[in-house]
């Protein structure tokens, strides 16, 4: 892909680079320019890239996605990455509510060579699976037709269909040269908004994601049918940050993606390094904003322009909600600010989404930035401040409206009551994320692993101790076991705390059992000093409070990052005295309703390296 612009795709070119569509119109990516298709035009020309963009015809989308490696210059760099088509980001895929999306992976990846890993689960860097983030969709394998035929007339078993299915074993999953069928029926009262696709094998999440592996998903409803989000020009910027070896260009050891913390390599936008964008005095334009790596967080401004949000994680707001520029001022902050004095715009957490409307103001050139934003309480948990696009607003005047009455949204985001709560099971439960630091010292290449260093918090069932603990290379991640817990109730304090912290790899793993057509109410803790990015599969989490303190304004989301608390102190080894009483955990709580399909699903830290390690728990609906 050029550094400035991918090329018109021939139909030879499009096949080429992996993609059949069976139902659905090709938008190719483009170029463009405000000169109006004036060719005496000579201001600043316009270097936004939009991705390339497949929609559905007739209430379907059906496509076919080739996975493969795939060489291409990326920053002054040759790379040989995993690609989903051949282009980073993958096409966006576009339709309306009620549609119905097909989607087949096929995996020309090469065999996944024999790897001396002790955890197991992190061997299979080339097969993968698909999730569609954000999607109220059916998760699990659908159930096969009772009676012939089937696709095939010598065929005697049913095909295999699969929704939003996430679960394989990393043993499983869509092996190279195999190939999987997706479905996903988008209910009429689906939220409309700005959501993704990307790979979910659990153990290669991270080198998959990382490797660019993702792309925009949009469902268009009523909110986009308002006349003043009608006229505004859009512009989709899926915020990526690849990682490779600077030498080779290749992402093939998961020690590359477990050094990745907030030293992540520079976002780029649509694949290219701070664009340009062109724009009239007085023009509207709304942005989908959807953070696509795998660790930073995203701290959104444009200089002197308010951006008015009426989007978040795909669902539709009420009203704009103005989030007014950072002043310049706080771009490079003091060098050990007061805690949580860092200025706030847009933040995107790893998987978030949010769309924008914004108002060119005066002609000048203005920067979109990411500015420090605060992800850790500790030395090295500040995000750095970067420019990642230009804004150039011309000396030319173009009124436009922005919307000023209320917004529609879908009664499927109706707010979630306590009379609701109460009337329909009210079971509160509490998820607890914690990293356990110091579980075991590193051992060097060849030792093996013994259990003799497990705490009181981690004790893994013999022989699963390589599973728990990643001690290959010396990364940031090794000797730590990344895990949930659950406790009955919420609970705000460690008495309440689970005494044991189970990986998602482990034979023990958890799983939430719950009605289908509840109502509940989450706590979710987090033991760490940073902000976990908290997702959960399937349906969208009601916002009701954060640290226990009720929120004024409680909001629909399906990623929110967790406040950050401060390290607890390492297990002392007995007959050691106990340690004294940690902090305060922090907390979210949300509510959920758990509609319309049952199956298994999961809910996970979306720092993916942390999901690949363990910090994930299962949801079954039953």
């Amino acid at each position: 892909m050029s550094e400035t612009q991918l090329p018109e795709l021939s139909r030879r070119d499009f096949l080429r680079l992996g993609v059949t569509i069976t139902a659905g119109l090709v938008v190719p990516s483009v170029v463009s320019s405000c000169g109006g298709g004036d060719d005496t035009y000579t201001g600043p020309k316009e270097t936004f890239v939009e991705p390339l963009d497949i929609q559905s015809v007739n209430g379907l989308l059906d496509v076919t996605i080739i996975i493969s490696y795939v060489t291409m210059p990326f920053q002054g760099t040759i790379v040989t990455l995993r690609n989903m088509f051949g282009t980073i980001p993958a096409p966006t895929l576009r339709m309306n509510v009620g549609d119905k999306l097909r989607i087949k992976i096929i995996n020309k990846l090469p065999p996944n060579p024999p790897d001396p890993e002790p955890s197991k689960h992190l061997r299979y860097h080339n097969s993968t699976n698909l999730h569609t983030h954000g999607l109220h969709v059916y998760p699990d394998i659908y159930p096969q037709p009772a009676v012939p035929p089937y696709t095939s007339p010598n065929t005697t078993t049913p095909p295999l269909l699969y929704g939003d299915f996430v679960v394989d074993d990393p043993e499983q999953g869509i092996k190279p040269g195999e190939e999987r069928q997706y479905e996903y029926r988008i209910r009429n009262d689906h939220p409309a908004g700005t959501y993704w696709y990307h790979p979910h094998l659990h153990g290669s999440s991270a080198m998959q994601v990382g490797s660019g592996m993702a792309g925009a998903l949009i469902i268009q409803g009523p909110i986009d049918e308002v006349p003043e989000i009608a006229a505004a020009a859009e512009k989709i910027f899926v915020f990526q940050a690849p990682i490779y070896d600077p030498v080779t260009g290749k992402l093939e050891d998961f020690s590359q993606v477990g050094n990745i913390t907030t030293n992540e390599p520079n976002f780029v936008i649509n694949g290219v390094r701070v664009p340009r964008i062109v724009m009239k005095s007085g023009e509207v334009q709304k942005w989908r904003f959807l953070n696509a790596g795998t660790f930073k967080m995203l701290n959104l401004s444009l200089d002197a322009h308010t951006l008015y949000q009426y989007s978040h994680d795909g669902n539709p707001r009420r009203n704009l909600k103005p989030v007014a520029p950072i002043p310049l001022s706080a771009y490079t902050p003091p060098t050990s600010p007061p805690p949580g004095s860092y200025p706030e715009g847009i933040v995107l957490a790893a998987a978030n989404r949010t769309n924008v409307l914004v108002k060119a103001g005066a002609p000048g050139t203005y920067q979109l930035r990411t500015f420090p934003i605060e992800m850790g309480r500790n030395p090295n948990g500040v995000t750095a401040g970067d420019i990642v696009a230009e804004v150039v607003v011309l000396d030319e005047f173009h009124p436009m409206n922005l919307p000023t009455g209320p917004l529609p949204v879908t009664p499927f985001l109706d707010p979630i009551t306590d009379a609701e709560l109460a009337a329909h099971g009210g079971l509160k439960r509490t998820i607890v994320m914690r990293v356990i630091a110091s579980a075991k010292p590193v051992v060097p290449p060849g030792l093996p692993f013994t259990n003799s260093a497990a705490t009181p918090l981690v004790q893994p069932p013999p022989g699963e101790l390589p599973d728990w603990i990643y001690q290959t290379g010396d990364t940031q991640i090794a000797g730590k076991v990344y895990a949930l817990g659950s406790a009955g109730t919420a609970a705000s304090t460690s008495p309440g705390m689970p005494t044991t912290y189970i990986p998602f790899q482990s034979s023990k793993a958890l799983t939430q059992l719950v009605a289908l057509d509840s109502v509940e109410e989450w706590t979710i803790i987090n033991m760490n000093n940073i902000r976990h990015p908290f997702h959960i599969h399937v349906n969208p989490m009601y916002v009701v409070a954060v640290n226990g303190k009720k929120l004024d304004e409680p909001y629909w989301a399906d990623t929110v990052p967790l406040p950050f608390n401060t390290e607890l102190p390492p297990e002392p080894p007995p007959p050691s005295p106990p340690p004294p009483p940690p902090p305060t955990p922090t907390s979210i709580t949300f509510r959920m309703r758990f509609l319309h399909f049952t199956g298994r699903y999961v809910m996970h830290c979306h720092m993916l390296v942390h999901e690949d390690m363990g910090m994930m728990q299962g949801v079954t609906v039953v």
